[in-house]
């Protein structure tokens, strides 16, 4: 019964998706936040039936985005974008306060992992950066050390050449 009542609402959430994620505005591309739906509604088809948060595809999509280009601000704004037009889409289309609430569980739950995946990589990234930067730092103390060296080397050597000329 859980089962058959999660495929409803999951079709019936499926046939917001245009006035979700305001496909006219965006033609034949994928929408921005087109992969946190898709994340909802696999969410909702599996019912809490999974481990919460375990969403290889979303994080997928997310880490591909961000892999791509998109900064990390952008990709929480279309999640934010999805959620909150989501929540209003489910209120107007859905009667029954219980399923309202099934759908905002598995859009909040969608979010949460969004913004998870989202810290996850810019710590990554924070990670990456910091160890460029102490790489860059040693390199350049160590070609201050080396100049310093010649600059002693040409000195000491100017030193000896003016004391042989004279």
């Amino acid at each position: 019964m859980v089962n058959i009542v999660n495929v409803d609402i999951t079709e019936a959430v499926a046939v917001l998706r245009d006035e979700v994620l305001d496909t006219v505005e965006h033609g034949d591309r994928d929408p921005p936040g087109s992969e946190v739906f898709d994340g909802v509604l696999r969410a909702l088809s599996v019912g809490g039936e999974s481990v919460p948060g375990l969403d290889l595809a979303l994080h997928d999509a997310v880490s591909r985005r961000l892999a791509w280009g998109d900064s990390e601000e952008a990709v929480l704004a279309d999640a934010e974008r999805v959620f909150d037009r989501l929540c209003v889409a489910v209120e107007r289309a859905f009667r029954d306060p219980t399923d309202q609430m099934v759908v905002i569980e598995a859009t909040t739950q969608v979010a949460v992992t969004v913004s998870r995946v989202v810290s996850l990589a810019a710590v990554a990234r924070a990670s990456r950066d910091r160890a460029a930067r102490l790489r860059e730092e040693m390199a350049q103390r160590q070609l201050k050390e080396v100049l310093e060296k010649q600059k002693a080397t040409i000195d000491r050597l100017e030193k000896d050449l003016a004391s042989e000329l004279r």
